[in-house]
């Protein structure tokens, strides 16, 4: 029997532009941002098995979505791990953190951000997707036995998102 490898990538969720004098990286989550991450995190745990890491962008927006996940699955916010190659990540960002992840853990959730997130997704996609939206969470799933050789299988099984549930 062969175990299965499992990623699910969360764009963070809707942030404010209320205050222009705030860098990109310290932009807060907006009232919609704060109950699409309620909704998604629940969502997620009622239809799949929860990830054995939590990695976000250290990005307070894409961080604050982690929280809301990590207190969902019963995690400490201690127990997310920030990584600075997140924060506007590109496709080969995405890869190689993943690549560098422990062969011992067999599922991991990603915070991050668009395009790069949109960009990946299609990648391993067999239908195109025009844009992951915030708080969207795909899925990528492969049968390699490390995390070197992911990507030479995974295939994207799994897209929601809150407007399928509002």
């Amino acid at each position: 029997m062969s175990l299965k490898r499992k990623i699910s990538f969360v764009r963070h969720a809707k942030s404010s532009w209320t205050d222009p004098s705030l860098a990109d990286i310290e932009r807060p989550l907006n009232g919609r941002g704060i109950r699409d991450r309620e909704l998604m995190s629940s969502k997620f745990k009622s239809l799949f098995s929860i990830p054995d890491i939590l990695i976000s962008s250290p990005a307070k927006r894409a961080y604050s979505t982690a929280t809301s996940f990590a207190k969902t699955f019963g995690y400490s916010t201690a127990d997310i791990q920030v990584e600075k190659r997140l924060y506007h990540a590109d496709v080969d960002d995405f890869e190689s953190v993943i690549m560098e992840q422990d062969n011992t853990v067999l599922s991991l959730m990603i915070f991050s951000h668009n395009p790069g997130l949109t960009y990946l997704a299609n990648d391993y996609s067999i239908n195109l997707i025009d844009n992951v939206p915030t708080t969207g969470i795909f899925t990528l799933e492969s049968e390699a036995t490390d995390w070197a050789d992911f990507f030479k299988t995974c295939k994207l099984i799994d897209f929601i998102y809150p407007k399928m549930y509002v």
